[in-house]
């Protein structure tokens, strides 16, 4: 009965409230992205604004790596690195430009409206599977998690409240698929091991 009501709860959870507007839907997972035109704009407002994309995803990963998910760095070979080598390090560099670049994508598409929203799920399911091929981690529901936390602290630091919770949606949104897509291509491998 208690797991009966648990998966009930995850079932009205992905649904949209009715009269709410869904942004987004992807066919591989059957998610939603919901939110109104108005939200939207105003997130992508607030990321156009953001004077140094870089220094924000930057001091993410540094809080990841540093303070939040230590194993992201062992992950990485940079365990060793004080916060000061790190940000010198080249392949550190590497992926905050990498996910820099990601991010400001699916955000610039997201701008852009209905003719894009197809192909962020596409970006979204690549990069899912991209991460299917790391062997040397597993993408924990707690590692999502704490992920998209930071990701949101940094993000919304002058945002209203409204706005945090688009933020949050989108985030949800963005990780779901990606991990969705990450699962299913793990699927796949263990499959053609076996």
């Amino acid at each position: 009965m208690h797991t009966a009501r648990i998966q009930n709860l995850v079932r009205k959870l992905q649904r949209p409230p009715s009269g709410e507007n869904i942004f987004i839907s992807s066919s591989y997972s059957g998610r939603v992205f919901v939110a109104d035109q108005e939200e939207v704009n105003k997130i992508c407002e607030e990321y156009q604004k953001l004077e140094n994309k870089y220094d924000l995803f930057e001091r993410m990963f540094i809080q990841l790596f540093l303070e939040e998910e230590i194993e992201l760095s062992v992950h990485f070979g940079l365990d060793k690195l004080n916060e000061q080598d790190l940000r010198k390090d080249q392949r550190f560099r590497t992926h905050v430009g990498k996910f820099q670049r990601f991010f400001t994508g699916i955000v610039e598409m997201l701008s852009k409206g209905p003719d894009q929203l197809n192909n962020i799920v596409q970006v979204l399911r690549i990069v899912g599977r991209q991460h299917g091929n790391v062997r040397t981690m597993s993408f924990t529901a707690e590692k999502w998690l704490i992920f998209k936390n930071v990701l949101l602290s940094l993000l919304c630091r002058d945002n209203s409240e409204k706005s945090f919770s688009t933020w949050s949606k989108f985030i949800s949104f963005v990780i779901y698929e990606i991990k969705d897509s990450y699962l299913e291509q793990d699927s796949v491998d263990n499959e053609e091991r076996y």
